[in-house]
């Protein structure tokens, strides 16, 4: 059996002339598959002409199986391209798979959308999609016995049970040599991805996370983790994003983690991960073990300087360490990226205003400020559309993080957008701000990058279209 497995093309991140982050997920899912012929398709590295580069894979390859992994913003692209396919190979099988699929799956499956997918994969993929991969090459075709499966019977789509949490110890390594596209950058370096943990325990309510694996946290094995570096390290890789939910719900184990990067020699790559701020300024020697393993950058989500946000958000322990985790980090010249979320329901002018003085005040690198996005299924969502703060609540696409879906009690969206791109505008581009930040400093031949990406800011911002993807069809 032959099966392709495609990443859509959308892609929000505001480095988007700096990097371009590959899709971990999909190539997980091809390392566990058994027995059959396997390719992997991140349409994040081809953003143009997608329809007639897709048609074309699917003649040469002729997969009988094609499975799709999106997120929310993701999902319309997901559509497309599993159309693009039936029509390329009316017998070709679809799958459904990702975050939006795992959360949303009984409104597609009751959707006219049912009809473009053979079948939903929730939660984890791995030992879901190879046990459907079998039970399609075995002709039993005995799709109900199949945890995690949805799967769409003369028109008709009936869903599984869930299938229980994984056994990280028993996932195989990623396979990204099957990957028919390769070149993934970061400041021109050669890039990847890897993980070390699944899953978060904290309770922010605009997050989706825990609706795909509840508030679980789950560890690989080191080793397994230290062989994927070292493969990466082999294959010529200079920058690896980990792409864990929380990095530091364990303290102690990563500190172990970070030693035996330096023990085994792969603490010469370029590391960059997400963290807590409690994570971080939980143990003043952590930072330190970082840089030692190789971290230069390290993205920690702020949220607010506003108490009365962060309580709002479900955030804690983040406003009485915010300073202290930055600055340790900092103390080790690592870079610091703080995300922060405007657009809360009791936010004003002044409030927007505040989470710009408040990010440049504590000194971050560079501050990543997004607008509370109401995505399906969370908390907040809930709670919002029962306020009548959610203006958008049907076009996921806009749902990006940048650009604004909701209003607040005393500004509009668009008053909403107008503050951000204003105060943003005075933040990038104050002289003292781009100065110091250690992202430009070290990496001085990609400055012009950064630059591009701050003027990026200031014309989608306007257009309405805060990094919005670059893709076309």
């Amino acid at each position: 059996m032959k099966v392709l497995l495609i990443a859509m093309p959308d892609a929000t991140s505001c480095f988007d002339h700096i990097m371009e982050v590959p899709n971990l997920g999909i190539c997980s899912i091809a390392g566990n598959l058994e027995g059959c012929d396997v390719k992997v398709l991140d349409l994040v590295l081809h953003k143009k002409k997608i329809t007639a580069f897709i048609e074309k894979v699917m003649d040469d390859f002729d997969p009988n199986l094609v499975g799709l992994s999106a997120m929310s913003f993701q999902y319309d692209s997901a559509r497309r391209v599993a159309g693009i396919c039936k029509r390329v190979k009316s017998e070709v099988l679809t799958v459904l798979g990702g975050y939006h699929a795992s959360l949303m799956y009984r409104e597609i499956g009751d959707s006219e959308d049912g009809r473009l997918f053979d079948f939903i994969v929730r939660g984890e993929g791995e030992i879901t999609f190879n046990r459907l991969v079998q039970e399609l090459a075995s002709e039993k075709k005995n799709f109900a016995s199949i945890p995690g499966l949805s799967f769409r019977q003369n028109g008709v789509f009936y869903h599984n049970p869930p299938a229980p949490l994984l056994d990280l110890e028993q996932i195989k390594l990623p396979n990204r040599d099957c990957r028919i596209l390769q070149d993934f950058e970061f400041m021109k370096k050669k890039f990847d991805c890897a993980e070390t943990s699944r899953g978060c325990t904290l309770p922010c309510n605009f997050c989706s996370i825990t609706k795909m694996y509840g508030r679980s946290f789950r560890l690989y094995p080191i080793e397994r983790i230290i062989q994927d570096l070292k493969n990466l390290q082999a294959q010529g890789v200079k920058g690896v994003f980990f792409v864990d939910d929380n990095i530091t719900l364990n303290v102690k184990r990563l500190k172990e983690l970070c030693k035996a990067m330096v023990r085994e020699k792969v603490n010469d790559l370029y590391y960059i991960t997400q963290a807590s701020v409690p994570g971080i300024a939980a143990d003043p020697e952590l930072a330190g073990w970082l840089r030692q393993a190789g971290f230069r950058l390290v993205f920690m989500g702020i949220e607010s300087g506003i108490e009365r946000n962060l309580k709002e958000m479900h955030k804690r322990g983040v406003l009485q360490n915010t300073r202290k985790a930055v600055s340790l980090l900092q103390e080790q010249d690592i870079c610091v990226l703080g995300g922060f979320i405007i657009g809360n329901p009791q936010d004003d002018r002044e409030d927007i205003k505040s989470t710009y003085d408040y990010a440049y005040d504590i000194g971050v690198d560079h501050a990543i400020v997004q607008c509370m996005t109401p995505y399906p299924k969370t908390e907040v969502r809930e709670k919002l559309l029962a306020q009548g703060y959610i203006t958008n609540p049907d076009d996921l696409t806009r749902y990006t993080g940048f650009i604004c879906n909701v209003r607040t009690q005393f500004l509009t969206t668009e008053e909403l957008k107008k503050w951000m791109i204003l105060y943003g505008i005075r933040l990038y581009f104050n002289p003292r701000y781009i100065l110091r930040n250690r992202l430009w400093w070290h990496h001085k031949s990609n400055a012009h990058r950064m630059l591009i990406n701050n003027i990026k800011f200031v014309v989608d911002g306007l257009r309405g279209k805060l990094f919005y993807s670059r893709h076309s069809w």
